[in-house]
């Protein structure tokens, strides 16, 4: 009878141990399926949908910018398609956009002079050019500015992605520096439109800012490239 009891009392006891055994089990599982993981609140929190908004900036941004009147719209439509020539280095489409009275200026800097480099559409250098041509004096030296078409291009026409400048503005100005754009008074009635950078090293703190402008005349509804000004710190 002893032995007997003895059998159930220990049978009794490993129940009772198994029992909280998967009960402690079953405490620790539900605590790692209740606990929310970084990446999961990042991600919620990352929502459009759980901001209440559109979840867009840019939407944001474009609604609150200033609607274009025709002629900016026209305008800026005219100097992305010269920009996007630029960048191919399509010099065909180029000439097809350059005023057939005034020519196509080439300047260095903003402030444009008598020094620049003007040529009619059907009178543009080729790339393969390799004879230098003098554009003009380089800013605080004052040696002249002589290479050959090519190396012009590259260093003061698209010498960064100016169709993905930062900034690009209308009929004003983003940069600012020593040497003034004159491009409305030697060219009355004109107007452009600058791809601008603000800098692209922070030590330098904005002193190797580049922007490029270019300059158009009206003509008739549309508008014709006269100017490609490059603009950068000067001294």
């Amino acid at each position: 009878m002893r032995r007997t009891l003895s059998l159930f009392t220990a049978g009794l006891l490993a129940l009772l141990l198994a029992g909280c055994g998967a009960a402690d089990r079953s405490d620790g599982n539900s605590g790692t399926v209740s606990a929310p993981s970084a990446n999961t609140e990042a991600t919620q929190s990352s929502s459009p949908a759980d901001s209440g908004g559109s979840g867009s900036p840019s939407a944001s941004a474009s609604a609150s910018a200033p609607a274009l009147s025709a002629e900016e719209q026209s305008l800026a439509a005219a100097a992305d398609e010269v920009i996007g020539a630029l960048r191919d280095r399509d010099l065909a489409r180029l000439a097809s956009w350059t005023d057939s009275a005034h020519g196509l200026r080439f300047s260095p800097y903003p402030h444009m002079n008598d020094t620049d480099r003007v040529f009619q559409a059907d009178r543009f250098p080729s790339f393969k050019d390799d004879g230098a041509l003098e554009w003009g004096s380089y800013d605080g030296s004052g040696e002249p500015i002589k290479l050959s078409f090519r190396d012009y291009f590259e260093k003061f026409v698209y010498d960064e992605d100016f169709a993905d400048a930062t900034a690009v503005s209308i009929a004003k100005l983003a940069s600012s520096g020593n040497m003034t754009y004159n491009g409305e008074e030697l060219y009355p009635g004109s107007s452009f439109v600058e791809y601008y950078f603000p800098g692209f090293d922070k030590k330098l703190e904005g002193h190797d800012w580049e922007s490029l402008i270019l300059t158009f005349v009206p003509n008739g509804t549309d508008w014709r490239l006269v100017a490609v000004t490059h603009g950068q710190w000067t001294i």
